[in-house]
């Protein structure tokens, strides 16, 4: 008798373990969606794109962020896109 109520607990504990398992390798949500499609904010991204790029002073440095605001430096934006994974859907 006490060897069917040992047996019954053990099959217990690994159907609730082997739930367990199962209810937590659920995909998240995140790898079921792409990223969002949204604005990409231009005064960030051209100002963060001095973190990859060299200057021989600040003031080049400056221009340049100035002139990528102004839309003439498209390259910088779409290596952004590309680095964020985030295809031509995102708008400035």
């Amino acid at each position: 008798m006490k060897k069917n109520i040992i047996i019954t607990l053990l099959v217990l504990a690994v159907l609730i373990i082997a739930g367990y398992f199962f209810i937590s390798k659920k995909p998240s949500v995140q790898e079921n969606n792409p990223a969002p499609q949204g604005k990409i904010d231009i005064n960030a991204v051209c100002e963060g794109s001095l973190a990859y790029m060299t200057f021989p002073d600040g003031a080049s440095a400056e221009k340049f962020v100035a002139e990528c605001k102004e839309g003439k430096h498209p390259q910088v934006i779409e290596d952004f896109k590309v680095r964020m994974n985030l295809g031509d859907g995102a708008a400035i």
